[in-house]
């Protein structure tokens, strides 16, 4: 297993982020090339991958007033969910950010999310805030962070 940092140029993992990112948040919630470039160019997109295949992705973007780093999207492939790869792509992550003198992880997630909201919490994660209607009508979200 590698984990990797993904830049403009590694087409073959780009194409397989969004694949990845279909599955776990459908057509329209995943991200696409228009929006996953950006990520890559001005903040930071880390995939763990085995044999070629990318089975994990943390997409980050940064506070530009400050030392937070956000947790834009965060998806592990089905088949290897609930196996620690989810813990290890979090944990490599914080320690790349702690030797760029980043401070805080933020994130939000869905209050259905029980999966995800149990690895943040176990990660250190604590919950601030509920934020009502976040991305919509009725599309609440938890936000929770991390110091680091």
């Amino acid at each position: 297993m590698k984990f990797l940092e993904i830049k403009a140029k590694d087409k073959k993992y780009i194409e397989q982020i969004i694949e990845v990112e279909k599955e776990a948040f459908g057509v329209s919630g995943g991200v696409d090339e228009w929006i996953l470039k950006p990520i890559i160019r001005y903040g930071k997109v880390f995939v763990l991958v085995i044999e070629d295949e990318v089975i994990g992705i943390a997409e980050y973007i940064r506070n530009f007033d400050g030392d937070e780093m956000f947790l834009y999207g965060f998806s592990i492939k089905k088949d290897y969910r609930k196996c620690g790869y989810g813990k290890k792509l979090l944990e490599e992550s914080v320690k790349i950010f702690r030797e760029n003198k980043i401070k805080k992880i933020g994130l939000t997630v869905s209050l259905e999310n029980e999966g995800a909201i149990e690895l943040y919490k176990k990660l250190g994660f604590k919950m601030e805030e509920m934020l009502k209607d976040e991305y919509g009508k009725g599309i609440d979200r938890l936000y929770f962070s991390r110091k680091i």
